[in-house]
């Protein structure tokens, strides 16, 4: 069969804008106080290539900015979503302090910066919300009406979600398990502690050390001591745990939710998630406790879940 050459031409034409098309990928980028973490993310939601940077103090707004947008292959990239600390507004306006090294962006609008920068689609959410939007659409909370996801790092993580997505709340506030006033310091005059202060990795280092003579700076170290047995360290484990389950059965009275999905490093630990579900049935009492069915899991997507939550974000336009 012999073709005409337009035919031949329009055919090259189609081919070649479907391989462009299966080439075209999204840029997350996951601001936090130590390292911004980048990565390209296919159409099928698969981490092609990820690095990152430390992340550095700036004086201003758009050296950081500068910083933040440098040296990046936009190639094939259509949108970039953005995971970022703190309470964010509905115009990507940033409300609340974080880590010292990203104060400089509060009261600054994140897309409205990096979008000048990178001329590309832009849409920010709170890291968070970003991780919980990731197990929402793609992880462990997909196909639930409703839904939690709690994570624990250096202080706690949150986000609740409706059958639509994630729920802001009026003020953006909804999900910010960390301020859950869940204690008072008679040292300071009207200072209440929140849930972090209790239940997050610095709590459990916390809690650690003032029962036991070896000092610990990181939170593995008491895991690595549990799991030999230690007896403070099972100590201390084991006030943490019934802190987090303070915290967990808050969230479900709240909002009783289908299921709460666990994050943060601790959480991909079969033990810790077995402990977290039995001490769930003896620590709780009440005339409720009878009636809870939701589901205490981890997160399916853990150390990528900002990224990837931050990109389906993003597509929604």
């Amino acid at each position: 069969m012999i073709f005409s050459f337009d035919v031949i031409k329009n055919m090259i034409k189609y081919y070649l804008s479907k391989e462009r098309m299966f080439e075209m990928k999204d840029l997350g980028i996951d601001i936090g106080g130590t390292f911004i973490k980048y990565a390209y993310v296919s159409k099928d939601n698969k981490i092609l290539k990820k690095w990152k940077k430390e992340t550095k103090k700036f004086n201003t707004k758009d050296e950081f900015y500068d910083y933040l947008c440098a040296d990046l292959d936009l190639n094939d990239v259509e949108v970039v979503g953005i995971s970022a600390p703190g309470v964010i507004s509905d115009d990507s306006t940033i409300m609340s302090k974080a880590a010292p090294n990203v104060q400089i962006m509060l009261h600054t609008n994140v897309n409205k910066e990096i979008s000048l920068r990178l001329l590309k689609p832009v849409k920010t959410i709170n890291d968070a919300k970003s991780a919980g939007y990731c197990e929402f659409s793609i992880g462990h909370g997909k196909g639930t009406k409703s839904s939690a996801y709690f994570i624990i790092g250096t202080g706690i993580g949150g986000c609740l979600c409706d059958e639509f997505g994630v729920i802001n709340g009026h003020d953006g506030l909804a999900g910010e398990f960390s301020h859950l006033p869940l204690g008072y310091r008679n040292d300071i005059v009207n200072k209440t502690l929140g849930l972090s202060h209790i239940a997050s990795m610095t709590a459990l280092i916390d809690i650690y050390n003032s029962i036991a003579s070896e000092k610990v700076t990181y939170g593995t170290e008491v895991t690595e001591k549990y799991l030999n047995n230690d007896l403070k360290a099972k100590e201390a484990m084991n006030q943490w745990c019934r802190n987090i389950i303070v915290g967990l059965y808050m969230i479900i009275i709240m909002y009783n939710p289908e299921v709460i999905c666990i994050g943060g490093g601790i959480s991909q630990e079969d033990w810790f998630i077995d402990k977290i579900n039995d001490m769930m049935k003896t620590e709780i009492q009440g005339p409720l406790k009878d009636l809870v069915t939701t589901k205490i899991t981890r997160c399916l997507y853990n150390n990528d879940a900002n990224i990837l939550g931050a990109v389906l974000y993003a597509r929604k336009g």
